[in-house]
Formats: structure tokens, C-alpha cells, sequence
């Protein structure tokens, strides 16, 4: 069944938008609920998530370029199939007229037993609704116009017992390529989409990003320390088959990357840390405590400018999409006891500097001069086994204010890790 790519509406004022970045391009294989791209709103950028398995095509692959809600920039296809030609794309005022974000842009012709192409018709809060209850739309009667189906067709509907969520965490590969991947794991209060910037400088390496419990995709969990977010971690890396990686952690990241490095031992081929948390009692906690209280975009603001080293490049859309990274009050709930456990009354409760002793990886730290969230003197006095990279003009987030730099350093990182390694197997 081919399956519809389009631009949805993800708010209710929207009519136009444009597509930021493609995750995918013409022949990828892509699974259900795989983000495929990502569009761009006057009010923030959102992930869009494909609905079906199958193969990508029919994608130019332009990006910044305004367009109707509604519009078809691709399709997903199974083996054999071919781009339909004669099936038009949805009014779009119909086909969008209900939301969730992230959603899935598609609409799909099911093909019948004469092999003439009909719309199966769903709104995209419709097909997020089957796709997390596990519903066959095909099996739904809708009661929207031409027979659409709409979320208040499936209300009473539940997953079945077989497909109950197991609680992991949300796993994103941004390319795929042989060899141990590149994990990503970011900071408080955002998700693995805040690397996407660093990671489209690194496509032709193995890439993935997940996200940490009570962000992102993520279920809410507890988390008393950095051990179990560190093995919630791992039980994903587990479940999705991967043996050996290489890690990059940032501010929060960064501590759960120092707490994996007991849990993986010698699966970890390198580590990287960006500003990370666990090594200095000193946080900003004003810093977190403003960001759980803000609601608005103008209350939020001046808390995520103390991010950057220049306060300049804080764009609009920077801000809106961390407001809605931030959801609704029972995901701030879940973010409020998470900072309650790690960074009770502004203080950091653990410290992890010992892990870094006697690990043989190559281990780079890197940190901005000008960071305000966690200082930078926290990097003093380290094992002489952790290479330290200061970066001039720079806060808190260089996968962002220095990506070129980063990405290069990470480079150096995997090449080093594979000359260790053939050095190893000489001996």
C-alpha cells in the first residue's frame, strides 16, 4: 500500500510551512515511527514521523521552501510499487483539520483487488492514535467528510494486550552505517533532535540519538540518580541489538555517559563530554528552576539566552520549540523530580570524576569558556588520561555554537578509537 508523505498542520492558525531538514532520502527503507523530516512553523520546528514501513521515494529533497498545508513531498512505498500518479493529494483543510505533534504526515490509497488506487482517508491525529494502539484504520469507519476517519472514531479504543508499551526509551537513528555507532544523549529539558545541527555534519558515520526518560518520546520513569537513567539507557542500546558504540554526552548527557562507562566497559570504544554534568557541585540552578517555571515564550527567553555565549543567536524558533520540548504540566512533573533527584536545592548530588580514571578509550572533555549553566573550572584537575578542549566564545552548548569544531573533534575521537583497536589486534 502506498502511503501519502504531507505537510501537515501541527497548530491551528497554521495554513503554510516548509520542511527545515530530511532525515531520509529517495530508496531509504524506513520503519513505522521513524522520523522521516521536519518542518518549520513561525512558531517552531517539529519532527514528523512516518505511519507505515516501506521504502521512501518521490522526495526532491528541497529544504526552506514555503508550501501549502497538505502538500505531498513524498511517498512511502513497498517493494514494487511505483509513485501513483493519478491519486490527488487530499483537501487540505480536511486532511489536517486535527493535529498532535510530533504527527504522522501521510495519507494512504489502499489498492484493491482490481488494483484500482482508493484514499484510505484519516486525519493525522487519527493515524498517531491507531499507530500507538496498534489499530487497523482499514477496519475503522470513519465518519469525516468522504468517509475520514477522525480521533473521536477510535475514542473507547485500546492497545492490545500484545503491543502494551515495555517503557523504553525513544531511539532515533539519524544515519545508519557499519561499524559501533555514535550514541547521543543530550542535555535537561530537551531531546536527542537538539543534536540534528552536529549530526547532518556527521551522515556518513552510524549515528543515533535517544531520548532520556521524561523527555522527548521518552516515558516518564524515576530516576534517583544517574545509575538509572544510565541503565535505562543501556536496556535500549540492548533491545535494539547494538554491542559496541562510541559516546557523546552533553550537560546531563554527559553524567549519564560517565555512569555508562562502568555498565558497558569494554563496549565503549570512546567517550566525548560536552560541559557534562557530575563533576563539581556547582550548577546553575536559577538556570533550571526558570525553565520548569516558564510558560511562555517571553518568560522562557531569558533563561535559555544564559545558553549560549552570545545571547544573539537565540532565535525565535530556538525558543519556541524548547517550550514545547517542555510540554504540558504532567511532563514538567516528570522534569521537576528528575532535577529534584539530580540537582537537588541547586546543587549537583553526584559526582562521577572517578570514572574517568583508568579508562584505556580515548576520552576527549570539551567546554565553552563563556558557559553559564555548569563552570567550566569543574574541568580542572583531571585525570591525565582526558584530553581538554576549551572553546573560546562559547557557553553552554557547542554542538550548537561550534558544530564544525565539535564534529571534527569527534572525528578525531572515532579514528583514534580504530587505531587503538588495530594496534590491539597487532600486538
Amino acid at each position: 500500500m502506498a502511503v501519502e508523505l504531507i505537510l501537515p498542520r501541527v497548530d491551528m492558525d497554521m495554513s503554510e510551512g516548509k520542511i527545515a531538514h530530511w532525515y531520509v532520502k529517495n530508496g531509504d527503507t524506513v520503519t513505522k515511527g521513524q522520523v522521516v523530516f521536519e518542518i518549520e512553523t513561525d512558531k517552531a520546528t517539529m519532527e514528523i514521523d512516518a505511519a507505515a514501513d516501506g521504502i521512501v521515494q518521490g522526495i526532491d529533497g528541497v529544504v526552506g521552501v514555503t508550501m501549502p498545508v497538505g502538500q505531498i513531498v513524498g511517498w512511502i512505498l513497498q517493494p514494487g510499487e511505483a509513485v501513483p500518479a493519478s491519486v490527488a493529494a487530499p483537501d487540505a483543510p480536511q486532511a489536517v483539520a486535527e493535529v498532535s505533534a510530533p504527527v504522522a504526515a501521510v495519507v494512504g490509497p489502499e489498492v484493491s483487488s482490481a488494483g484500482k488506487a482508493t484514499l484510505l482517508r484519516a486525519t493525522p491525529l487519527a493515524r498517531s492514535l491507531a499507530r500507538e494502539r496498534g489499530i487497523d484504520l482499514n477496519k475503522v469507519s470513519g465518519s469525516g467528510p468522504d468517509g475520514r476517519v477522525l480521533a473521536a472514531d477510535l475514542a473507547g479504543t485500546k492497545r492490545p494486550a500484545s503491543q502494551a508499551t515495555t517503557g523504553a526509551l525513544n531511539l532515533h537513528w539519524f544515519s545508519r552505517h557499519e561499524g559501533a555507532p555514535l550514541v547521543l544523549l543530550h542535555g535537561f529539558g530537551t531531546s536527542q533532535g537538539s543534536w540534528r545541527l552536529l549530526a547532518d555534519q556527521l551522515r556518513d558515520l552510524p549515528v543515533l540519538g535517544i531520548d532520556l526518560p521524561n523527555h522527548g518520546k521518552s516515558p516518564r520513569a524515576e530516576t534517583p540518580n544517574f545509575a538509572a537513567v544510565a541503565q535505562a539507557v543501556l536496556d535500549r542500546l540492548d533491545n535494539e541489538g547494538i554491542n559496541e558504540v562510541h559516546l557523546l554526552g552533553h550537560s546531563m548527557g554527559g553524567g549519564t555517559a560517565l555512569a555508562l562507562t562502568g555498565l558497558l566497559g569494554s563496549r565503549l570504544r570512546s567517550l566525548t563530554l560536552l560541559a557534562p554534568a557530575g563533576l563539581g557541585p556547582e550548577i546553575n540552578g536559577a538556570f533550571v528552576d526558570g525553565i520548569l517555571r516558564a510558560n511562555s515564550e517571553a518568560s522562557l527567553r531569558p533563561w535559555l539566552a544564559q545558553l549560549f555565549g552570545d545571547a544573539s543567536r537565540l532565535s525565535g524558533s530556538f525558543v519556541a520549540t524548547a517550550l514545547q520540548e517542555l510540554g504540558n504540566e504532567t511532563k514538567r512533573a516528570g522534569l521537576a523530580a528528575m532535577a529534584a533527584s539530580l540537582v537537588p536545592d541547586g546543587t549537583q548530588a553526584e559526582s562521577l570524576r572517578s570514572r574517568l580514571e583508568g579508562l584505556v578509550m580515548p576520552v576527549k572533555l570539551l567546554w565553552g569558556r563563556l558557559d553559564r549553566v555548569l563552570p567550566i573550572q569543574q574541568a580542572e584537575g583531571l585525570p591525565g588520561n582526558v584530553a581538554l578542549h576549551t572553546l573560546p566564545a562559547t557557553g553552554h552548548l557547542p554542538q550548537i555554537e561550534a558544530a564544525p569544531l565539535v564534529a571534527a573533534l569527534v572525528r578525531q575521537q572515532l579514528g583514534a578509537s580504530a587505531f587503538a583497536s588495530s594496534s590491539l589486534q597487532a600486538s
